[in-house]
């Protein structure tokens, strides 16, 4: 037989498979394409176009997984054929049998990126980040020129943790004109992890605007705008728009909760984190949120319930223990709060061995429990050497200095608390008292009281200490819960179990009876407490004491204790007085401009004396 004859044979052998194959007639059709016949690189073409693709359109896998199965027999080198079949077996549910395939196909053809996005996605839905990690890093590279495969590159490098080989994939994306909404998502998401905010919320916004409408994608879009101080109502839009589409998503709720709380909406949150407490009734940071709800709901009762179970499930935790008494109080259960205080103090009492300067000692040891966020350690880190001019000092060393402070500011509340009948070992630390409040008495003898303002930093409970020693009338805002027992009880304002209402004729009340009172102005009594803008985030600051100082002429000063070779001392600065014929606004912003400056003059008294807990630091993360 020619060659002629041969190919004339084949073609028409092909046809008859073809027409086979169109009237369904399954085996018959493979009964004809033999190996041999299924060999011819025309003939695969054929059966690829005109069989397996209508067939794989029309739903019909088994039928195609046959036929690609004999394609394979006949010419196993073929990636492609490898792929196809593959993903067919997958799709039918063959899920192993289909990964073999696929990945058989890699082998033969690496630098198939379609080929490569597969592979990806089988180590991505198996949640095996290591080995996704590990393969997406292989192609991180080349993946930018394939939407699919750089997506799944990001899913599993930012699952991994590896956030530097996500951002060098995000790099040559974030500018491309027509980034498909997939992988803009994850690359918004990258760019949000790596809190830059402001091209994450870029991003997400094209991809919204280019038709993209996925919840996920509306949610990184708000959560960029809340880590901006960006408007709160467009926020919530974004997120009920996206609770429509995934109504069920915890995280979702969960944020959207938070802002409905800082939106002052606080029978909704209560609804929205009711229903996320129902889908993770394990999440016990969704508990505290769903009765920190029902708190500002005035559901005292509802709040105390929860509240009292959970501090059942976790009665090691001071601050959940701190929060039921003071929620037991508002809910009118002054008993059983005072019974929970008294046990309270009784644990913390138990680890108060030795003296004062011996438990200083010993944070060095428990340095890893400082309850602050690395990404708030390296806000400060930066923003010190920016103010410094150079690194002060190695950043481990900084960074164990830092959680140091922070953990000295809670011993020392801790052991005025639970151990008052020792306070003479704290007083004898503090030094400079009497120089330090000289200019509060002067503030004092005009009659008006006198505000003392401070940021959440340095050892904050050496203040209203020193200003006890000195003889000096005070009160002091906390959210410590007033129980009889507390030591300086006549002198707290709580703020943990009174509404902000109530706190504020406390402070009037005590002004007028010429009292200097301690307030730290970057507190939040709230999620919708005030916010301003600080180093470029949005933190929590309070004009109240700028408006005192303006209407009714209260003197203030800035308060700010520090630690200096293992000592305490004190600065005392007034704060900027009303000028005549100035209006409040330009009053309100030099009054907040001497705060940060302040603040900043703290930044540079190093490391121990930032504290990195509460106030200006609550919201940096």
């Amino acid at each position: 037989m020619t060659r002629q004859d041969s190919n004339t044979a084949s073609g028409q052998a092909i046809d008859q498979v073809l027409t086979l194959a169109g009237d369904g007639r399954v085996e018959d059709a493979l009964a004809l394409l033999t190996p041999a016949l299924a060999a011819v690189p025309r003939n695969r073409n054929q059966v690829r176009r005109l069989v397996v693709a209508p067939a794989m359109r029309a739903g019909e896998l088994d039928a195609a997984g046959l036929f690609l199965q004999r394609l394979v027999e006949a010419n196993p080198a073929s990636g492609d054929d490898l792929f196809t079949l593959g993903s067919v077996l997958m799709r039918s549910g063959k899920r192993e049998a289909g990964q073999a395939h696929v990945e058989r196909a890699g082998e033969l053809d690496p630098d198939n990126l379609a080929i490569a996005a597969v592979r990806l996605q089988a180590l991505v839905q198996a949640a095996d980040f290591n080995a996704a990690s590990t393969f997406a890093r292989r192609y991180a590279e080349r993946s930018p020129g394939h939407p699919r495969l750089a997506q799944l590159c990001l899913i599993a490098l930012t699952r991994a943790g590896d956030l530097d080989a996500a951002l060098a994939i995000v790099e040559p994306l974030k500018d491309q004109t027509e980034l498909p909404a997939d992988p803009a998502l994850e690359v918004a998401q990258a760019l949000q992890g790596a809190r830059r905010h402001s091209e994450a919320l870029m991003i997400g916004r094209k991809a919204l605007e280019q038709g993209g409408d996925s919840p996920r994608l509306h949610l990184v879009v708000a959560n960029a705008m809340l880590s901006l101080g960006e408007d709160d109502d467009e926020i919530l839009r974004h997120l009920r728009q996206a609770r429509e589409r995934a109504a069920k998503d915890v995280l979702l709720l969960r944020t959207l909760g938070e802002a409905l709380l800082r939106l002052r909406q606080n029978d909704e949150a209560v609804d929205v984190l009711s229903q996320a407490s129902t889908l993770a009734p394990d999440l016990r940071n969704l508990k505290m949120l769903l009765a920190r709800a029902l708190r500002l709901a005035r559901r005292y009762d509802e709040a105390a319930a929860l509240l009292r179970k959970l501090a059942k499930e976790d009665p090691h935790s001071p601050a959940l223990q701190r929060y039921a008494i003071s929620t037991l109080l508002q809910a009118g259960l002054k008993e059983e709060a005072e019974g929970h205080y008294a046990d309270l103090v009784g644990k913390k009492r138990a680890y108060l061995k030795g003296s004062f300067a011996d438990a200083l000692a010993r944070l060095d040891e428990n340095l890893a429990n400082a309850p602050i966020p690395t990404g708030r350690l390296d806000f400060a880190w930066a923003l010190v050497n920016r103010l410094a001019g150079k690194a002060p000092m190695e950043r481990k060393a900084w960074d164990d200095r830092a959680r140091w402070g922070c953990l000295a500011d809670l011993l020392l509340l801790d052991w005025l608390e639970c151990a008052p009948e020792r306070t003479d070992e704290v007083t004898t630390l503090l030094d400079g008292i009497d120089e330090a409040v000289a200019g509060i008495r002067g503030g004092l003898d005009q009659g008006k009281g006198a505000l003392l303002i401070s940021p959440h930093m340095g050892p904050m409970y050496a203040g209203p200490l020193a200003l006890h020693l000195a003889g000096i009338p005070m009160k002091w805002l906390a959210s410590a819960p007033k129980i009889a027992a507390f030591p300086h009880a006549s002198s707290l304002i709580s703020t943990s179990e009174q509404s902000e209402l109530e706190v504020t004729r406390e402070v009037m009340t005590s002004l007028r009876q010429g009292h200097a009172v301690i307030i730290a102005i970057d507190g939040a009594m709230s999620p919708s407490a005030p916010r301003v803008s600080w180093e470029g985030r949005q933190v929590t600051y309070s004009q109240f004491a700028a408006g005192l100082g303006y209407r009714l002429g209260v003197p203030s000063f800035v308060t700010i204790p520090y630690w200096h070779r293992q000592r305490v001392q004190f600065h005392v600065e007034a704060m900027p007085g009303k000028q005549d014929g100035q209006e409040f606004p330009a009053f309100a912003q030099a009054y907040q401009a001497a705060f940060f400056g302040e603040v900043e003059r703290q930044m540079l008294r190093g490391p121990e004396n930032l504290r990195l807990s509460g106030g200006i630091w609550r919201s940096i993360r």
